[in-house]
Order: structure tokens, then C-alpha cells, then sequence
């Protein structure tokens, strides 16, 4: 190639210039605004079992009929009625699902208790927790919140049947609202739209490729109470 020729080549590169920086920057910008404007689909969380339940220090768990209850643990109940102090305790475990095929983390859950149809009451449980794309982890989850001002002033002679079917999937005793609180891949953090509230009958986990299990350490963390709560 003489020197005309390599000139002439460089100058009409020059010119071109211009134009590839322009298709580049609007390359990118349409990738951006695509990214942006991507659906992002909630995770959801959908209650897999009750592990623990207790009334006061009675274990209702297994209590399904009134023939369950016998005289001690009838007096366990009239006890801690009497002292105005008998919490509802439950260690349940979740199951949090991504369906999007990005990865999304949870930092909180939002969450109100309702029994027989009755606000009985609502926290927040911090958590950190990484959910990979198309995938589910298991969370466990504890609450604690008095009954006694959801029982009134007369219910002694209704607290046997009060104490039964909490852990009895099909009864419906209990439900829990969940609206979990993301970080999404800015690091921004909102709340998500508020959904049903989510009986324990129906809470059956949506089937996943994989299940994972949180570690030890991430337990742990996910594990702290969200505070005993008196209404």
C-alpha cells in the first residue's frame, strides 16, 4: 500500500468515526433501557409446614379434639389466661421461590397473624437472603404474639377448643400474610405489592427443579425473633 492510498484510508476512517460512536452509545442504550423496563416477577413465599406451636407453655401441635385436652393441660391454659399472659408461639417453615432469571435478594419479611379471622398481630423479621434465579430456599420463621385480648374476658370456658388445630393443616386456624421486601440488582430496596392472605391449608410450595437449604450461619440469622409482641 504507497502513501496516497494509506492516507486516503485513515482520512475515510476518520470520517467514520463519528457514526460508530454513535451506533455504539445507541446500542447501549437501548441494552439499558431494556434492562430496565425487563419484567420482574415477585418471589414468592408460601408457608411447607408448622413445626412448632404452643399455647403459654402447652404444646398444642398435636391437640385435635377437645378430648386432647385433658385436666393438666386444661389448667396449663387457665393459668397463664388468668395471668393475662398466654402466648401464641409458632416455628413454622417457608418456602421462598424466584421466578425470575435474575438473582433476587430478600431483606425482610413483612407479616400480620390472623386467627379465626381475627388480627391478632404484625412485625417484621429481618433476614438476608440470596435467591437464585429459578430456584427456592427454605426459611424458617418464629413469631410469638399474646392471645389473651383476642380471647376477651370470658373465654375460660372456651379455651380447650381454642387451644385446638394449630398445628392441623386443614383447619384453617391460623392465616399468615406475608409481603416479603426486596433489593433489586441497583440495590434499591421496595416493598412489594401486599398479597392474599395465605391460609395454612392452602399453602402447598410451587414445584422447583431445586430446593435449597439455607446454612447454618444464615439461619441462625433469619432465625432472631422478631420480638414478643402483646396486643
Amino acid at each position: 500500500m504507497n502513501t496516497v492510498t494509506a492516507m486516503s484510508f485513515i482520512r475515510r476512517f476518520t470520517l467514520l468515526l463519528p457514526a460508530m460512536g454513535l451506533l455504539l452509545a445507541t446500542s447501549c442504550t437501548l441494552r439499558e433501557t431494556r434492562q430496565e423496563g425487563s419484567p420482574n416477577v415477585m418471589p414468592e413465599v408460601k408457608l411447607r409446614k408448622v413445626e412448632q406451636a404452643s399455647l403459654g407453655t402447652l404444646d398444642v401441635l398435636a391437640l385435635r379434639t377437645p378430648s386432647d385436652v385433658d385436666l393438666p393441660k386444661r389448667n396449663q391454659l387457665i393459668e397463664g389466661y388468668v395471668n393475662k399472659s398466654l402466648p401464641l408461639k409458632m416455628r413454622l417453615q417457608l418456602n421462598a421461590y424466584n421466578p425470575n432469571l435474575e438473582p433476587t435478594a430478600i431483606t425482610g419479611l413483612d407479616y400480620t397473624v390472623l386467627v379465626d379471622n381475627k388480627v391478632l398481630g404484625s412485625g417484621r423479621m429481618p433476614m438476608t437472603l440470596e435467591l437464585p434465579p429459578r430456584d427456592s430456599v427454605r426459611v424458617p420463621f418464629e413469631f410469638e404474639m399474646n392471645t389473651y385480648k383476642l380471647l376477651g374476658n370470658d373465654a375460660l370456658p372456651a379455651l380447650r377448643n381454642f387451644a385446638l388445630g394449630f398445628g392441623d393443616l386443614n383447619r384453617k386456624r391460623m392465616v399468615l400474610n406475608l409481603r416479603p421486601i426486596v433489593r433489586n440488582g441497583r440495590g434499591r430496596l421496595s416493598t412489594l405489592i401486599s398479597r392474599i392472605p395465605l391460609p395454612i391449608a392452602s399453602a402447598k410450595s410451587k414445584p422447583t427443579v431445586r430446593t435449597r437449604t439455607l446454612p447454618a450461619s444464615a439461619e441462625a440469622n433469619v432465625r432472631a425473633k422478631a420480638g414478643k409482641q402483646v396486643l
